[in-house]
């Protein structure tokens, strides 16, 4: 075996090894930005819409924080405290769901922020998306003074949001950690590679 192609089958493992390891350290995310069309008035947003009310946000859980692969389609969780209802909603707490990133049309919601919501039902559970007259409450007059005065909720509950407790029992994945094992496998098994052809170059 001459020296250029122990040279050249060095590059080739180095190359792998390095494709590899980037593979690791930045996982492939396919996202495609949220394309919205121009989003309904508020008096026809209120038609389409399964639920629509106003509140605060008390609590936000997101199920798969501790996965080591992640998707931007990823619900998220949110607790409300109703304030005002002018559909679909008559008890003082309520959960809707949204798409982890913005990239699959999730909305960004903040703790402790008040917000006008539209929401749609989908398999028993209410989900917004960014593509609707969501928006902060402060930002929201016109859609107020269109949907007229609204209806404080008569049924009192208090809702306990899915996997708050069960997150705690999950172990975290330390991404970080598992990582760096994987790279140090590698570097093994190139080390190993590196010798072997050495050897074989020396008979």
């Amino acid at each position: 075996m001459n020296k250029k192609t122990v040279k050249n089958k060095i590059r080739i493992v180095i190359l792998l090894s390095m494709l590899f390891i980037s593979v690791l350290i930045y996982p492939i995310d396919k996202s495609y930005a949220c394309s919205c069309a121009q989003p309904d008035p508020p008096k026809e947003a209120l038609k389409s819409s399964s639920a629509v009310f106003s509140g605060k946000v008390i609590e936000i859980v997101d199920r798969n924080k501790n996965n080591e692969i992640q998707s931007s389609a990823d619900p998220i969780a949110i607790l409300f405290s109703v304030d005002k209802s002018w559909k679909g909603v008559d008890q003082t707490q309520v959960i809707v769901y949204t798409e982890r990133s913005s990239a699959s049309c999730g909305y960004g919601f903040s703790l402790k922020e008040e917000y006008l919501i539209y929401a749609y039902e989908d398999n028993g559970e209410l989900r917004v998306n960014a593509c609707s007259r969501t928006a902060p409450l402060s930002g929201a007059k016109e859609d107020i003074q269109a949907l007229g005065k609204g209806q404080t909720p008569t049924e009192q509950v208090t809702l306990v949001l899915e996997n708050i407790k069960g997150q705690e029992k999950t172990p975290s994945v330390n991404v970080t950690n598992n990582k760096q094992i994987y790279i140090a496998l590698i570097m093994l098994v190139l080390l190993i590679a590196v010798v072997i052809i050495r050897r074989r170059r020396k008979k």
